[in-house]
């Protein structure tokens, strides 16, 4: 394994599940690393889809620097927000790939847990 896909590894194990700030300037969550036959990426979560963010770029972790009171309202919002549709995907990701993103696989286990 190359020097890169460790360093992804090793930040998506530190990031799993928080609050991110896309290089989209949209807040996610990042919940799995993906790759296709040219990049590696990050996969997000906006409470309604899946992004897909090349590890080229940046995600921003907001876990421990916003206020703790206000990290966990992002936490409130998604269990009210993403609940059902967050079980869509966990029963049909090979279906979501060969739809949205046809070669592209996933590395790692999808993380739902909001951390």
């Amino acid at each position: 394994m190359s020097d890169s896909i460790l360093r992804i590894f090793d930040e998506f194990d530190k990031l799993k599940g928080q609050f991110v700030i896309t290089d989209s300037w949209q807040i996610e969550r990042l919940v799995a690393i993906g790759e296709d036959d040219m990049d590696y990426y990050y996969v997000t979560y906006n409470d309604r889809d899946l992004k897909w963010h090349t590890c080229v770029g940046r995600i921003i972790p907001l876990k421990g620097y916003l206020r703790e009171k206000d990290y966990n309202y992002l936490i409130h919002i998604a269990k009210l927000n993403d609940y059902g549709n967050m079980n869509i995907f966990l029963k049909s990701l090979d279906e979501y790939l060969s739809k949205h993103h046809e070669g592209n696989k996933f590395l790692t286990e999808f993380c739902w847990d909001l951390n």
